[in-house]
């Protein structure tokens, strides 16, 4: 049976990992806390604020944090205050996740 080539390392290009958060908040988010805070801020607020800044009415599938779950947990400030958090699409989430990755702000924080 052909064997898979290897992958040709070339030095010049650095190697893309895959991005992996240092430290992993699923024992938060998986509290009963949270998950009923969550939902009933997504049923106060239904509409994506960002979507919602740009004309589109987009249902919300989740609850973020708006400067992150870390940053408030380090700082001592309330992870299940209304300020901290925002309503948002999967898309919008997954555009502004990514961006925090990446070090890049894609959203500014509403205010």
């Amino acid at each position: 049976m052909p064997r898979k080539p290897e992958k040709i390392k070339r030095s010049w290009i650095p190697e893309k990992k895959p991005f992996d958060r240092p430290v992993s908040y699923q024992w938060f988010y998986n509290q009963t806390k949270w998950r009923k805070f969550s939902k009933q801020y997504r049923e106060k607020n239904p509409i994506c604020v960002h979507c919602e800044d740009k004309g589109i009415v987009t249902a919300v599938d989740v609850c973020d944090h708006i400067r992150g779950l870390g940053f408030l947990l380090k700082n001592n400030l309330d992870p299940y205050s209304e300020d901290e958090v925002q309503s948002l699409c999967s898309r919008c989430h997954n555009i502004k996740t990514g961006g925090e990755s990446g070090k890049t702000t894609h959203f500014i924080r509403r205010g």
